[in-house]
């Protein structure tokens, strides 16, 4: 049973990633909501995420970029661009990791997040000093990360539950 799961579940992120890739190709824009924890504080699970293929190949250290690999989409964050063989690659991580994704080629860049949706807020993809502070111990503690996903689930619930009910008062 569990074997069938995985197949299939493997199957769906494959066919996804296709999917994703194509609507990149064909509209150069793609919105995806982004699924993991490997990007927080910058991107929580939950985030929408606009990306553009247009400019990717000029996506410098800093910048969030979408590719895929093995069937999977990740979003991550470029930490180097070099010059491998007159090919460009970009070396990325996920904020709270802390070892390199292996270098990303050209065929596996799909595009570059350029903003990132947060309930009814629109936040910019760059990093900020106490942004990339929490990264650094969020990627050396697996029980902060676990604890601060645990109190924002929370907090969401909580002020989201109070604010609908201050609106329905109000209405």
């Amino acid at each position: 049973m569990t074997k069938e799961v995985t197949a299939c579940s493997t199957a769906r992120e494959t066919l996804g990633c296709e999917l994703a890739a194509e609507v990149l190709r064909s509209s150069g824009r793609l919105r995806l909501r982004a699924t993991g924890a490997s990007m927080l504080p910058a991107v929580w699970p939950g985030d929408v995420l606009s990306v553009c293929s247009r400019s990717a190949t000029q996506a410098l250290p800093g910048d969030i970029i979408l590719f895929a690999r093995q069937g999977r989409l990740f979003a991550h964050r470029v930490v180097e661009r070099t010059l491998c063989q007159d090919r460009i690659q970009w070396v990325t991580r996920g904020d709270t990791v802390e070892g390199n994704d292996a270098p990303v080629s050209s065929h596996q860049l799909l595009g570059r997040v350029t903003a990132i949706e947060r309930g009814s807020r629109q936040l910019t993809p760059h990093q900020s000093l106490a942004s990339h502070l929490a990264s650094w111990i969020l990627s050396r503690s697996d029980l902060a990360t676990r604890l601060l996903l645990r109190f924002s689930r929370f907090f969401t619930t909580t002020f989201h539950h109070r604010g609908t009910e201050a609106q329905r008062k109000r209405n």
